[in-house]
């Protein structure tokens, strides 16, 4: 269950970091206030609270140096806290961000947290990936389900590593120093700097074991933060800022900004984490131990297979063409790798029995192609499969390929309750199951007989479905047996049939695997009738869904009701429409 609802676990769904701005701005700045590297964490949580930008902040207090996470609702709460210290310090053994459930407790609105690189990135996916449990939602002390409040704002701090608590309290015990004579942990160099009053107290770096989840780790300076700071590549007394999504840039507003970051040592700090990973990776293999590979989440695309091995999914092309060069690319590297390919049922390509080692070798391959290494895969909106439709097929009578790629651009990778699949089919043949799909689109061309009919029988000729009866010198359609595919008109050798009704058929709530539902269906003349129908079912579906990854929009339909369900559909229509 821990593994099921780990935030930092999940994979095979989009990256994070191509939802966020992905600015990198850096600065520099210090405080009016006493605290670590400048105080600038500390007085810019202030600034936040004084304003209202904020209810409320969780930070990271001690209780004797034992990181304790505590919810802050004033700037008097960021020095006063009952454990004789304040939030302002560094504290460098393991935290958690507990407090988030208690600020919603309290009736928070909105808060800022600030937190390590471990820590953002799980927040960062939650907020991304809100349908990820399969699990009911926790209960609060009242038994019901925990209301958080809104993260406004991600500050995330410069991390190389944490420690064990009590390996810390130890390592000052072996000092002769009582631990409430500590005023501040720092770490310079190959030293952890543990100071009194009186004297600074240097401890090897050697000495003291880092988390192993810390070797696993890769991020120094928090890259899904709005904002993260630390003293690398800044003056003495100073913070180092890097600004990193257009909300952050909030933090003009309250400091004086200097440029002249020394990036060169930022980028030190990197390429260490990197290295230390890299051969944390090769000794625990080599060694036979387990290897976390939860640092896949990175990577959109990827899943682990039961083999013990990984697979990288390629989200299907529009219409399923693929160019040539593409194929030749995934067949090289899957060679080189010694993997397999396999086309799955929805036309994507897929690289399997993948070792974990080769995971990240396998993506930087891919870096600069153009194939499309994302999701497809979790509580999300699928690849879209499509016929050839009416660029390619003589039978199509829309445009499939136009329609997916308006489609793709909007929806490719957004979250729901579950899986929503769509297939969109160029005529009523329905080479794809577009009737049991969870929102399925054919086009459709009703024929109506007109005057120039003459009773040939060319129509009844190629009708498949025998929906046209020729009596004496006309044509009649049985409309309770035509499927609507526009074959008779296009062969009609006199222009005798009229369009009664041309557009599209929508088949909404379908489902496919263990039971087959058939979409309900509806008919819209043009595309945008399509894209306000579709927007307003999947917003719907989203909100009215319970069980995240288990209840499709099928069974959301049937629970709630066809008549309530689409009621609120057309009544959400109506309202953006209105705006």
């Amino acid at each position: 269950m821990c593994a099921e609802v780990c935030p930092r676990q999940y994979t095979g769904t989009y990256d994070v970091r191509n939802r966020l701005d992905n600015l990198e701005e850096y600065y520099y700045a210090k405080s009016n206030i006493e605290g670590q590297s400048g105080g600038v964490v500390t007085k810019f949580l202030q600034n936040l609270l004084d304003d209202g930008e904020i209810d409320g902040a969780v930070v990271i207090g001690a209780n004797h140096w034992k990181p304790v996470s505590v919810i802050v609702t004033s700037s008097d709460g960021l020095f006063n806290l009952n454990n004789n210290t304040d939030t302002s310090k560094s504290k460098y053994a393991i935290s958690s961000l507990q407090a988030i459930r208690e600020a919603g407790e309290m009736g928070l609105e909105k808060i800022a947290v600030v937190g390590l690189p471990c820590q953002v990135a799980g927040l960062r996916n939650i907020q991304y990936h809100p349908f990820m449990s399969k699990h009911g939602a926790e209960r609060g002390k009242n038994g019901k389900p925990v209301k958080l409040p809104k993260i406004e704002y991600i500050l995330g701090l410069f991390c190389t590593e944490k420690f064990e608590y009590s390996e810390l309290i130890n390592k000052v015990h072996n000092l002769n120093i009582p631990i409430d004579d500590v005023v501040k942990c720092d770490v310079k160099g190959k030293n952890f700097i543990v100071s009194t009053e009186e004297e600074d107290y240097p401890i090897s770096l050697n000495e003291i074991n880092a988390s192993p989840g810390c070797l696993m780790c890769r991020d120094f300076d928090s890259e899904l933060a709005d904002i993260s700071f630390g003293d690398k590549g800044s003056p003495d007394g100073y913070s180092t800022i890097i600004i990193r999504s257009q909300k952050g840039r909030i933090i003009e507003k309250y400091f004086d900004l200097n440029q002249e970051v020394k990036i060169d040592e930022i980028e030190f700090m990197r390429n260490f984490k990197i290295k230390r990973f890299e051969k944390e990776v090769e000794r625990r293999k080599n060694e036979g131990e387990k290897n976390s590979y939860y640092y896949i989440w990175r990577h959109a695309g990827l899943g682990a297979a039961s083999n013990n091995q990984a697979y990288l999914r390629f989200r299907t092309t529009i219409g399923g063409y693929y160019d040539p060069e593409i194929l030749r690319q995934v067949i090289e590297i899957a060679e080189k790798y010694n993997a397999k390919i396999k086309l799955t049922s929805r036309e994507e390509v897929e690289i399997q029995e993948i070792d974990y080692e080769d995971v990240e070798d396998i993506i930087s391959e891919f870096k600069d192609s153009n194939v499309l290494i994302n999701g497809t895969e979790g509580p999300l909106f699928r690849s879209i499969m499509a016929c050839p439709g009416l660029s390619h097929c003589n039978l199509g009578l829309i445009d499939t390929n136009e329609l997916a790629a308006d489609i793709e651009e909007s929806y490719a990778e957004k979250p729901a309750n579950y899986k929503f699949k769509m297939g969109i089919t160029g005529c009523p043949n329905r080479c794809l199951a577009v009737t049991t799909t969870d929102f399925g689109i054919n086009g459709i061309k009703t024929p109506e007989t007109n005057e120039n009919c003459n009773g040939c029988g060319r129509c009844s000729d190629v009708c498949k479905v025998d929906a046209i009866d020729i009596r004496g010198e006309t044509s009649i359609t049985n409309y309770g047996i035509c499927v609507s595919c526009g074959k008779c008109i296009k062969a009609c050798p006199n222009k005798g049939k009229n369009i009664k009704y041309e557009g599209y058929s929508l088949f909404i709530g379908g489902k496919g695997g263990r039971e087959t539902i058939i979409g309900h269906e509806i008919r819209v003349k043009t595309k945008d009738e399509i894209y306000k129908t579709f927007d307003a079912v999947f917003e719907t579906y989203n909100d009215l869904s319970i069980k995240p990854q288990k209840e499709r929009l099928a069974h959301t339909i049937k629970r709630v009701g066809e008549l309530d369900f689409f009621n609120k559909v057309e009544e959400l229509k109506k309202s953006k429409s209105k705006n």
